[in-house]
Formats: structure tokens, sequence, C-alpha cells
């Protein structure tokens, strides 16, 4: 009795061809998608008594059946597998049509020689645990599951289903039969083989049609004639030896036909290879012998069954590709943002220049607003609200343009104490996308007085203070003035902060880029070049605006001048008459007229300085003590002043920084040569099958749905091959 391994010459035929390929793609799968690359699939469909055993059996000499030599009484699930040491491992669904707990699973497990004996035996104790005593009847609602593993075999999952009755006693099982039946066909991962005996005509067989329907264009159909032998007439035999050419346009199926000769009564205990003589003898007279040797026989069905499950594993190669591009990218991505290993001083030092170099490239290209480089291009902008993150602050000189016009309109709209109608202009509109920055500015809303009552309110100033004409309007100007503007200290502190988060998270964003994440030299880069930068920064811009702000809060302001106000009104409408003083007119009082005069002047000058500090902040202290220092952050020069204790630094790094190197290294290079074989497979591959098979399509699961069985769990889904 023949063991069922590697070494019998059915599948060493089928692996020769099958192995390889499997285990480069299967190889390929686990280093990217990681789903699990199913195995090729072959269901056997076939009414009752139509030889599907026996096909089974010419193309991988495994015997599935048992002495007592019936059909097939239900579903049968044989999944071959490579290991090292041989075992077989057998489940059993038990699906009770009418018991409320539905489909049981039993398991039974046989270790050691993987032979002939061992399948048939497992279906004979598959046949007791599910009490079969009938073989005259199938069982569609139980199901045997088989894993046979050993050396040299080749990944294949077969399903034999119980032959399909049209008209039977028990109409129940005869639809559940079908409905089996269908489930298989409609997996596009699924290879048919439709078989159609030759002892009956062809019109009576339903099996086709219903072949069509999940399988409209033949793609996946191959046509397997049985029992040429047992044809009733010379004119069946001519019919069925054209059919077998594939050249009948009622019949013609895209993966063609194939015809076999299956063991007479009394061949039964005759070896496979003698099997395989005799079918060979009996090929040779005509019809039969018209028809191309690649049509028929069981050597050349091996063969051509190994182009179709070759096709159907191929299949994935496009989204394998793919998802191979991605992971070696990703891989790529990781080892740089590791940096190359540093072994010596001079490799830091060198290692330094050109991450200065290329540092210098990046800071003057942003603050040219010279996008170009890939590294502006990276990262989507999906967030725009915060001027920190990575995704924005790489376009250095977009974004600080945008945050100064930002603080603009916010010390425009919110820098006053007070909102004068009339005396501030129109309401700016501020465009969509300022309103993000402008609400980092947390800033509360001037409050809104009418120019008479703060007149109204000065005048009372004046009075309770018995202030008399000339200087002492001078003084109130200047109080009114510094009241109106106390919050463009706290609204320029704020975009300080602001500007010093967006250079930081650029120079964060370009260091990370040139030197990577996990290289202990950014952190040496950090400590050294970046913090202390910032450090000083921080004082210079604290220093600055105190600077800028002194002659508002400290100066002697000349708001009075009469020549200074005439510039000032120069087109908004105001005459010198307009400026003539109150005084002169008798209609108004001293104090309310000195109170008309310091709101008007206070309001000027206001206004005149407003645009004078903007440009100072924006300028001198965010433009100059800030963004045009970024280049100077990793020069050359600062490289050229690092002791070598700090180069040391930057040279050592952890063990598992070293280790994980390797790893990713490792995991690339075997990534790219399982990837080149899976591409000389493909290329090999496609330029020897048919264009039929070229088209073929899978996805994953199943399409479509179709009626329940009676079971409450489907057997095929119980034995899936994770």
């Amino acid at each position: 009795m023949s063991r069922i391994d590697g070494r019998s010459e059915a599948l060493q035929q089928l692996r020769a061809e099958l192995e390889p390929i499997h285990r480069d793609f299967y190889r390929l799968d686990a280093l990217t998608l990681r789903r699990g690359l199913r195995l090729p699939r072959v269901a056997v469909i076939g009414e009752l008594s139509s030889g599907k055993s026996s096909v089974l059996e010419a193309f991988t000499h495994i015997n599935f059946r048992t002495r007592e030599r019936h059909g097939t009484l239900f579903p049968t699930a044989l999944i071959l597998r490579s290991a090292s040491v041989a075992k077989a491992d057998a489940k059993v669904t038990t699906g009770d049509k009418t018991a409320e707990q539905g489909t049981r699973i039993q398991c039974l497990e046989r270790k050691g020689s993987t032979d002939q004996r061992d399948l048939a035996g497992i279906i004979r104790d598959a046949k007791s645990t599910l009490k079969i005593n009938h073989t005259e009847v199938s069982y569609p609602q139980h199901g045997l599951y088989v894993k046979i593993s050993g050396p040299d075999l080749f990944p294949l999952f077969i399903t034999d289903l119980p032959g399909i009755r049209w008209q039977a006693g028990y109409q129940e099982d005869a639809l559940l039969c079908q409905e089996l039946a269908e489930r298989e066909m409609r997996n596009p991962d699924v290879t048919i083989l439709a078989v159609i005996p030759a002892q009956y005509s062809l019109n009576a067989f339903k099996i086709l049609e219903m072949v069509r329907r999940y399988d409209p264009s033949g793609d996946r159909t191959l046509g397997i004639i049985t029992k040429p032998d047992m044809a009733v007439s010379q004119a069946e035999q001519i019919k069925f030896a054209k059919v077998a050419t594939n050249l009948d346009p009622a019949y013609m199926l895209g993966l063609g036909w194939h015809i076999l000769r299956n063991r007479s009564p009394s061949e039964w205990e005759i070896s496979s290879s003698e099997r395989d003589y005799n079918e060979s003898e009996f090929f040779r007279s005509p019809p039969w012998s018209s028809i191309p040797a690649q049509a028929r026989g069981a050597w050349m069905l091996r063969i051509k069954l190994s182009q179709v499950l070759q096709g159907s594993i191929m299949n994935s190669f496009p989204e394998l590709s793919k998802a191979t591009e991605k992971k070696l990218e990703a891989i790529e991505a990781r080892l740089t943002r590791l940096g190359p290993p540093l072994c010596s001083v001079d490799q830091a030092r060198s290692y330094m220049f050109k991450a200065a170099t290329q540092f210098q490239i990046l800071a003057a290209a942003a603050l040219r607003g010279d996008y170009s480089d890939g590294f502006f291009g990276e990262l989507t902008f999906g967030n725009e609200s915060c001027p920190s993150e990575d995704t924005r602050a790489r376009k250095l000189r977009t974004l600080m343009r945008d945050l100064n016009s930002a603080f603009a309109l916010v010390l425009l709209t919110k820098g006053a104490q007070r909102r004068i109608p009339g005396l501030h202009g129109h309401e700016p509109q501020i465009s969509t996308h300022l309103q993000p920055l402008i609400s980092f500015y947390h800033q509360d809303d001037p409050v809104l007085t009418l120019r008479s009552d703060f007149v109204s309110q000065t005048e009372y100033l004046i009075s309770s203070h018995t202030v008399g004409p000339g200087s002492s309007v001078e003084a109130l100007v200047t109080d009114l003035f510094r009241e109106q503007s106390s919050s463009w200290e706290s609204i320029a502190t704020t975009h300080f902060e602001l500007a010093k988060s967006s250079v930081k998270a650029f120079v964060k964003a370009a260091l990370t880029h040139i030197i990577g994440t996990e290289n202990r030299a950014l952190v040496e880069v950090f400590k050294t070049f970046v913090d202390p930068f910032f450090e000083r920064k921080t004082e210079e811009l604290e220093a600055k605006l105190k600077e800028l702000l002194k002659h508002y809060n400290e100066g002697h302001l000349q708001p009075h001048d009469l020549d200074f106000r005439r510039i000032l009104f120069q087109g908004q409408g105001m005459s010198d008459q307009n400026m003539v003083p109150v005084a002169d007119q008798e209609s108004w009082s001293i104090a309310r007229s000195n109170a008309e005069a310091a709101v008007t002047e206070m309001t000027t000058y206001y206004n005149y300085s407003l645009q004078t500090f903007t440009e100072n902040v924006i300028v001198l202290g965010v433009e100059n003590c800030l963004v045009s220092q970024v280049p100077e952050i990793l020069s050359l020069d600062r490289v050229l002043e690092l002791s070598d204790e700090r180069l040391a630094l930057l040279a050592t790094e952890p063990v598992h920084t070293t280790q994980r190197r390797t790893e990713l290294q490792l995991e690339r290079n075997e990534l790219r040569t399982v990837f080149k074989a899976c591409q000389r497979h493909q290329n090999r591959g496609l330029s020897g099958l048919p264009i039929a098979l070229r088209e073929v399509k899978t996805t994953e699961g199943v399409i479509g749905g179709a009626a329940q069985a009676p079971t409450k769990l489907e057997w095929t889904e119980v034995f899936e091959v994770a």
C-alpha cells in the first residue's frame, strides 16, 4: 500500500511546480500582508456515481474510497501540508437536522505513517462516529476534514462532495447536496472540476448549467469526462471526443476539458501506476486517440492542474507586489530613523558634518519659501489648526506669514481696551485659514464704548482732578493711551511663544528627517544645539519686547503736536477747523473741550502707534531675533566646535539599537530575495499559461449568499485553514 507523501509519483509531479511557488508566495505574504495565503483549492463537483473520487485518485494517487466501494457519502476536505513529521488529523462535524444544538465537532487523530490505509481508516472511523450504516444515501449534513502532514507534501486543499441528485427520496438531502456544491463554486478561489461521465448523453447533465451560473466564462472550471469506456454508442464516443478537444462551442470552457478512464471493477486492487498504464493503452484506440495528448490521461491532468493551481496562487502577485513595496519603504524609513552605525569619533564628526549640511539646505529653503525638496511634501496637511503640528511647521515661511497676519489681526481687533465706533474703522474680514491660528490668542474682546460716553468719562476725570488746559491734557492723553494699549504686551508675548513653538516644530521635523527618531544622535543634537538655542532666544525675545514697549510704557509721548496730528488726520476727512482748540468754542466748557481733545488725540496716536508696534514685533522681534537665526542652530562651525567627548556620545548607541538595525536589514534582504523569487515565478508562469488563466480574478471570501442548510454551522467554516 503506497504512502500519502511527496514520494508518490503523482504528488511528486504536482509538487515539482506547486511547492516552490506556494512556498515563496506564502513567505512573501507572511512578510507583508500577514493574512495567510490561501492554499490552492480544488473542488470536485458532479452528479451521483459520476466518478468524482476516481478523478481525485487519478491526479493524486490517493484513494478516497473505502473497501465498500460506495460513492462519497458526506463532504470530505483533504488538506495536504509539508511537515517534517508524518501525521494525520481528522475532524468530524455532525449536523443533526432536527436537534436544537445544531452542528457538533468531534476529533479523530492519527499519528505516524500516513498511507492509503490511514485515509481509508479515517473515513471508516468517521462513518462509525456519524453512525452511518446505509450506503445508498448521502449525508450532506455531516462533514469530514482530514489534514495530512508529511515530508515533501505539497500544499493543496481538495474538496470531495457527495454526488448531486436532482430527484431523490430524501428531497432535503438532495437540496443540501446542491447547496454545498454551489457554495464551493461561488468561492472565486476554488478551481472547479466538473465531472461528466460518458456513459450518458451530454444533454442529460445539468451540472454544466449549474457551473455556468457561478463561473460564466469558465475561467475557473475544468471539465472532466469520465468512464469513456462505458459510452453507449459510437456517436456518443465521437461527441465526447470532440468536447474533450474544447472545440464544441456549446460546451467550451476557459480551462478546457480533460478525459480520464476510471478503474474497471476488475482493476480495484491494481496499483496506481498500473492504472495509469491501462488508461494510456485505452486512449490509443479511436476515437479517443484523436484527442490531443494534453487533454487525456491522468499524467497530463496533473500537468494541467499544476498550471491551473499556479495561476490561482500567482493571482495574488499584484497585491503582494504593492504590499512589498510599501513594506520596503517602511523598513527603509525605520533604518533612516535609526541612523547609520557610528563606531568612532571621526565617523561621528563626519556624520554630523553631513547632518549640518543637510539642515542648512532645508532651513535656507524653508526661509525662502522654496518647498521643492521632498522633505516639505512628505506629510499630508491634515491638521492646520495648530502651528506646532509637524505637518504645517515644515513650510516655515508660509506658517510664519500666516502667524504674523493672525497677530496683526488680533492686535487690531483685541489690542484696545475700548472699541469706539467710528474711530477704529470697519471690522476687518478674517480669512478662514487664519481662524485656527487666531484662536491661540486668548484675549478678551474690547469693551464697546460710544465716543460720547468715553468723552464724558474723560471729562469727569478732568473735572474731578480740577486739571486745566495745556500740559495736563498731554498727561491725560498719555494715561488714556497706556490704558488703551495695556493688552499689547500679553498679545505680543503670546505671539513670541507661538513663533518659538512653530520654529521649534520645524527644527524638530527637519532634524528628525535627517537623523531619525530612533537615532541616539538626535537626542544629543537637541541637547547640544537646539535646546540652548531656544533658551537664548527666549531671553532675547523677552528683552526685545521690553525694548519695544519701553517708549509706550515709560517714555515721553507727544500726541499734541499740531503738525503731527495734521499728518495723521490726512485722508480721514478731518480739517484744521476740526482741530481748533475747543476752548474757542464758547458753547463748550473747558473740561469738555479738553476731554474731546484728549480722546481724539489718544485715538489718533493709538492707531499710529499700533501699526509701528505691529511691524516692530514682526520684524525686529520674530524675524531678526528668531526666524532668521534658524540656519545657525546646526552649522559646520558649530560642529567644528564639538569636543571629542561630545562626539563620543554620538558614536555610542544602545545595544538594542544595533540589534534592531541588524534585524531590519535582515528582514529587508529576505523580503527582497523572496520578492525576486516570486517575480521569477510570475514571469515564467504568465509566459506559459493560457490567456484564460492570466485573467482569473480572485477576491477574499465568498461572494453572494445562498440558501442556508439545515445545519447550524457550516462544515467548510469549521475546517477553514488558517
